[in-house]
C-alpha cells in the first residue's frame, strides 16, 4: 500500500478516537470537527487508492461521492453523512457561541466510525 494512503488510513483512525474522547468530555464542537476529519482523510485514502488527483476540501468531497458513491460501492447514505459532517465541523469550528448539540455529535460520531472503518476495509480489501 502506498505510504501516503497508510498515514492517511492512520491519521483518519486517529482524529476518530480523539474525537470519542471530545464526546466524553461533552466537547461537542471539537467532537464534530474531529469526526469530520477522520471522514474527510479517509476519503482522499480511497481517491488515492485511485490515483484521483487531490485538491481543495470541497473538491476532494465531491470527487470522493462521484466515484465512490455515484458509481458505487457505497451507498447514498455515505455521501449524505460526509457532507453532514462538513455542515457540522463548519458550525462547531465558525460559530462565535458552542453550537453542536450532545445529539448531533453522537450521531456524526457513530456515522464517522462507520464511515471510516467502511472505507478502510474497502481500500485494504484484496483485488480480485
Amino acid at each position: 500500500m502506498d505510504e501516503r494512503i497508510d498515514a492517511l488510513l492512520k491519521k483518519a483512525q486517529k482524529f476518530l478516537r480523539s474525537a470519542a474522547v471530545l464526546f466524553e468530555l461533552e466537547d461537542f464542537d471539537s467532537t464534530a470537527s474531529r469526526a469530520y476529519f477522520s471522514m474527510f482523510f479517509a476519503a482522499q485514502a480511497a481517491l488515492l487508492q485511485e490515483t484521483q488527483a487531490l485538491s481543495s476540501k470541497q473538491g476532494i468531497r465531491s470527487a470522493f461521492i462521484r466515484r465512490f458513491v455515484e458509481q458505487g460501492p457505497l451507498p447514498e447514505r455515505a455521501g449524505d453523512a460526509l457532507q453532514r459532517a462538513a455542515d457540522l465541523q463548519e458550525i462547531g469550528d465558525y460559530a462565535y457561541d458552542f453550537a453542536v448539540s450532545g445529539a448531533d455529535a453522537e450521531m456524526i460520531l457513530s456515522e464517522a466510525e462507520a464511515f471510516v472503518n467502511s472505507l478502510e476495509n474497502l481500500i485494504k480489501r484484496p483485488v480480485a
